[in-house]
């Protein structure tokens, strides 16, 4: 224990800079865990849809949506999706995941309807995830 104390005497810099590392990697890690537990698989969802009747809103542009989406889905896309916050009143009641291309957008949208008082899921790796675990898509 002596040597350890004396080390961090000599080397101030270096115990300052192991101990802010140390701090961030902890942040990093509660950070990751939080959105990671908003993140669901294709498979989740499934059951979602069949168990809890989720709603599940695809921010994608209308175009992408119309190429294909998941059934039941509503589309609102990223660029519409603050000014069309009144649609998100009648999904209160069900819980709510939302889809976007790869993932990314999706958390976007997500952090806007926690701001509403909506929680949202987010379904990890978007429709790209959904088409690779070989689920249905309908066209419009």
């Amino acid at each position: 224990m002596q040597d350890i104390v004396l080390f961090m005497q000599h080397h101030l810099i270096l115990s300052i800079a192991f101990f802010i590392i140390l701090v961030l990697l902890m942040i990093i890690e509660f950070l990751k865990q939080k959105t990671d537990s908003t993140q669901i698989s294709p498979a989740q969802l499934t059951h979602l849809i069949n168990r809890e009747n989720a709603a599940i809103i695809d921010v994608r542009p209308t175009s992408l949506f119309a190429d294909g989406h998941i059934i039941g889905s509503v589309s609102i896309p990223m660029a519409d999706f603050e000014s069309k916050a009144k649609k998100f009143e009648k999904f209160k009641a069900r819980p709510v995941v939302i889809v976007c291309m790869l993932g990314t957008d999706s958390s976007r949208a997500a952090t806007l309807l926690a701001k509403k008082g909506q929680q949202a899921r987010i379904l990890k790796g978007g429709i790209d995830a959904w088409k690779k675990a070989d689920m249905p898509l309908v066209k419009e």
